[in-house]
């Protein structure tokens, strides 16, 4: 999809001429004739691409191919440009006339040759246009190929990325079927497959099951892999010892059997449950389960979901297979009007619930137009909701009955969704192609990579972070993208993973970027994602001299190993079985490579960044690169987002500070706690990543939003100016701070959500809450014993925005609990955590009028909520740890009983509220817990709803 790297070209012209326009004069005239042939095959190309789609047309598939590369040819001439003449990169305006002066030759003939090449593209162009033209590519049929208004713009709603989990629908009886065969008697292990195609709900289900508390209280030992297709036996197993702790040692690489012995020994007289979400052969499945055979208790469950049929297991194995199968009709119908109800639908939703006899007949065909695929059925909902008129409605209804036969009705469904997405979101949601599928990415690092790609631009008065939130947003509204929930996550932390069938479609859109060639040529590779557990290495040993971005995923390697040790074992699968490297082709180039010789790492990163200049992101999470960040890094100017995690890294060069354009750093898991200054006087960056102390004169910050993590350190004591450069700042996170510094953090007017952990001796302020006076304050977690002053009073607080606050360790009294209540008007969330009270009781006596979310996560033997506390809006109150002699009081507000959720996560089974009972009443309770519980061990909590 050309389109895709359109956007963000017209954007780098539009710059190029605002930037150079008086430098520039002779080549003004020619960029603006590209840029403006540009726009309007852009408004060519986004109808033609879902023609393409649609008609399978030759004609329009061959235009397509060639404003591709007329466009790939334009983006490099004006990345070469800016490599050579790059203004920004001198600071100062003294320098920038001295260096003008300097390379007074070089920089004539550098626009001399951008002149020329874009000359060229012009009348390349004009060649595509005319051709276009002579052959009537966009007059063959008149009529349109979506028959209803694709969407242009993305929803206004800002909503918590968290609250877009859809329920589990019409697998009740398959839950019920998985619990039974957990738990039934067996005299070996046991194989339970979940197969079925893609789409129908086989990973939603399993997670349900394994996160249930009576599978973590029966399954201590409880590991989830997922991993992609094509990996062997030994590097799976690899996986697994890694999702227990137990990093493979340097012996584990010695043979194929030792990832195996380890495991071995660490499942030993265990009982444990083991999920492998992904696709294996079955000569790799066979090995598996040789190994997992061998010292398997009874009792313990593997549990395989795969898209293939299941197969005869091991003998050491006791099979049970459990097929999924499409929805019928009713339940279809069921599924597509919570998956519509549960984003923005619900007028919608209230609309076809009213006798209206053109919804009904809608809701009568869903079943016909999805097949019943519950992935059909959530996409189309999603769909659906950003369609505003009955009459689209129709006409969507109409393209799909139109559509039936001549292709996959999940095929036809996700096209519709995707050629409906705004323009600008497109490129976007093509973007998940480059990561592995079942990958789980974090929500704020996608959007960094869609910053530094050119994918995002402030617009209405939001910044580029807010404007990739409302996509992120869009796409979980309309089912594109799953959001698996975590418990407590900061806004922009959650997770961001899509689902497999929609994963495949993507990748089919990104190879068509290219038109569709198999192994494209290395040099005309622009977009490389590394996902070869055989040989990390050996794509990059091949120069890449058009790369743009780089990624990879793998498990954090052993670093007591050694760098080189480490890189020779990741080849010793290839060496030793003669297999060839693989690369994962990704939008836009897709490289496969044949197998290459090893180098040392370092090198191999040092040849990537002295070959491919134009490199914006960098993304290595868990490839070994060595101790130190070749200096070459700091020749690569255009580079934006550099982020290498999980690895043995632990200095960063001076040369960093070259990076003019540098948005976004992430060193998290690594070993890097200090950077150089001339890094912290880098103008645009925006995201600082990892643990990292921060010293006490930084540069002009002024772009800086995101801080995590800083670590104070004992010689760097901050005072009043060290933030004070870092005006935009939003989100700080501090490690080690005391009383005596936090004051450095007051003046930050624009913090929207603050995490603090104080040091081992020392202690949080409370005069945080009264003389902090952070307006625009949304979100605080404090972490540490909390200084209590007998003056403070919640009439005081100073945080008006605060609407979530947690607290772990701060040891606070029941007046502080009292003063949260009056002093902060819009808290909606409160969360106490271990440590968080120093009282074994607690009571909200007042106050606390807009909280909608209590969680109790604090061993506690008395909660009472009186009636002035809590108003209309409480949704629950959770309690999620607690003593068997706990006593809930809510005799003064005996309508919330129906809010409070026991969710005990260490026992087996999960009680519902008692029913009401009088005190004393306590072997009633104790009877209703037992029979709840199924037998289960008791505990003799209690709800009081009467005094």
């Amino acid at each position: 999809m050309a389109e895709a790297v359109m956007g963000p070209l017209l954007g780098a012209l539009q710059e190029l001429v605002m930037k150079e326009a008086q430098a520039m004069a002779a080549v003004d005239d020619d960029v603006r004739n590209l840029r403006d042939k540009l726009m309007w095959l852009q408004a060519f190309l986004r109808d033609a691409e879902p023609r393409r789609r649609a008609r399978n047309d030759e004609l329009t598939r061959v235009c397509l191919h060639q404003i591709r590369g007329a466009v790939f040819d334009a983006e490099d001439a004006v990345d070469r440009y800016f490599l050579k003449i790059d203004l920004s990169k001198y600071p100062g305006w003294s320098q920038a006339v001295v260096q003008f002066f300097i390379g007074l030759t070089t920089q004539v003939r550098v626009r001399r040759d951008l002149s020329r090449r874009v000359g060229s593209i012009n009348k390349r162009l004009e060649r595509i246009i005319e051709n276009k033209d002579k052959y009537k590519i966009d007059n063959q049929d008149s009529s349109s190929v979506t028959t209803w208004r694709p969407s242009t713009d993305i929803s206004a709603a800002i909503e918590n990325l968290g609250r877009f989990t859809l329920p589990l629908v019409g697998r009740d009886e398959k839950q019920e079927e998985m619990r039974k065969v957990l738990n039934e008697e067996s005299k070996h292990p046991m194989v339970i497959t979940l197969a079925g195609e893609s789409g129908l709900g086989k990973t939603k289900l399993t997670k349900a099951i394994y996160e249930d508390p009576v599978t973590k209280e029966h399954f201590r030992v409880r590991v989830w892999v997922s991993f992609a297709p094509g990996l062997s036996a030994s590097q799976i197993l690899k996986l697994v010892l890694l999702r227990l702790a137990l990093k493979p040692t340097k012996s584990s690489y010695d043979g194929d059997d030792d990832p195996g012995v380890r495991l071995q020994a660490a499942l030993r007289a265990k009982i444990y449950l083991l999920v492998l979400d992904g696709e294996v052969s079955s000569t790799e499945w066979n090995g598996i389960l040789s190994i997992l055979g061998r010292t398997s208790s009874a009792k313990s469950r593997v549990v395989r979901i795969t898209r293939t049929d299941p197969v005869a297991q091991s003998s050491n194995f006791v099979d049970r297979n459990i097929l999924l199968t499409h929805l019928d009709k009713g339940t279809s119908v069921e599924l597509f009007r919570k998956a519509l109800l549960w984003g923005r639908g619900g007028e919608k939703y209230n609309r076809i619930s009213a006798d209206d006899l053109e919804m009904k007949k809608h809701l009568d065909s869903i079943h016909d137009v999805t097949g019943g695929l519950p992935l059909s059925v959530v996409l189309l909902a999603g769909l659906l909701q950003t369609k505003e008129f009955p009459g689209e409605w129709t006409r969507v209804f109409e393209h799909l009955t139109d559509k039936s036969g001549k292709s996959k009705r999940d095929d036809i469904i996700l096209s519709m969704c995707f050629d409906d997405l705004p323009h600008d979101l497109k490129s976007c949601f093509l973007y998940l192609a480059c990561f592995p599928v079942n990958m789980l990415v974090k929500a704020r690092t996608m959007v960094c990579m869609w910053m530094a790609e050119g994918f995002l631009s402030p617009r209405g008065g939001m910044t580029m972070e807010k404007v990739g939130s409302h996509f992120l947003n869009e796409l979980a509204q309309r089912h594109l993208i799953n959001i698996p929930p975590v418990e407590y996550a900061d806004p922009g932390f959650e997770s961001v993973t899509v689902q497999s069938r929609v994963h495949d479609f993507l990748l089919h859109e990104a190879q068509e970027v290219h038109g569709g060639d198999d192994v494209p040529m290395l040099t005309t590779t622009r977009r490389l994602a590394l996902q070869n557990h055989s040989d990390k290495y050996a794509a990059l040993a091949t120069p890449l001299p058009k790369l743009r971005s780089i990624f990879s995923s793998f498990e954090k390697e052993d670093t007591g190993m050694g760098t080189a040790t480490a890189a020779a074992h990741a080849a010793g699968d290839r060496n030793k079985k003669g297999t060839n490297t693989t690369i994962a082709r990704v939008f836009p180039h897709l490289l496969r490579s044949p197998g290459s010789a090893y180098t040392d790492p370092k090198t191999i990163i040092q040849r990537l960044l002295c070959n491919s200049k134009f490199l914006r992101v960098i993304s290595l999470d868990g490839l070994d690169i060595g101790i130190e960040l070749p200096h070459e890094i700091g020749s690569v100017v255009h580079l934006q987002h550099l982020a290498i995690t999980s690895c043995s890294l632990k200095v960063i060069p001076p040369s960093i500070g070259k990076l003019t354009r540098l948005q976004t750093l992430d060193v998290r898991g690594t070993g890097v706690n200090a950077l150089p200054m001339g890094f912290w006087k880098i103008r645009t960056l925006r995201h600082v990543f990892g643990s990292i102390l921060l010293p006490r004169r930084v540069g002009n910050l002024e772009q800086l939003r995101n801080l995590t993590t800083v670590n104070h350190g004992n010689n760097g004591a901050w005072d009043e100016k060290t933030f004070s450069r870092m005006v935009r700042l939003n989100m700080l996170h501090v490690d080690g701070i005391s009383a005596s510094n936090v004051e450095a953090i007051y003046k930050l007017k624009y913090l929207v959500i603050l995490n603090l952990a104080s040091g081992d001796q020392a202690v949080i302020p409370s005069d945080l809450f009264t003389r902090s006076n952070l307006p625009r304050l949304q979100m605080m977690r404090l972490a540490g014993k909390m200084e209590q002053s007998p003056t403070l009073s919640g009439r005081n607080f100073t945080l008006p925005t605060l609407t979530q606050l947690f607290l772990k360790n701060t040891m606070v009294p029941q007046s502080f609990i009292n003063q949260l209540g009056i002093g902060l008007p819009l808290l909606s969330v409160l969360v106490l955590l271990e440590g968080a009270c120093e009282s074994e009781s607690i009571v909200f006596s007042t106050g606390f009028h807009s909280i909608k979310y209590v969680t109790l996560d604090v061993e506690l033997l008395r909660v009472e909520i009186q009636s002035p506390a809590f108003g209309h809006n409480l949704v629950q109150v959770e309690i999620v740890t607690y003593s068997p002699e706990i006593l809930v009081d809510i005799s003064q507000k005996p309508d919330i009983k129906d809010k409070i959720k026991i969710d005990d996560k260490y026992i087996r089974g999960m009680a519902d509220p008692a029913p009401e009972v009088p005190n004393g009443a306590l072997q009633a309770l104790l009877n209703h817990l037992m029979a709840a519980t199924g037998g289960a061990r008791p505990i003799a909590s209690r709800i009081q709803t009467k005094p």
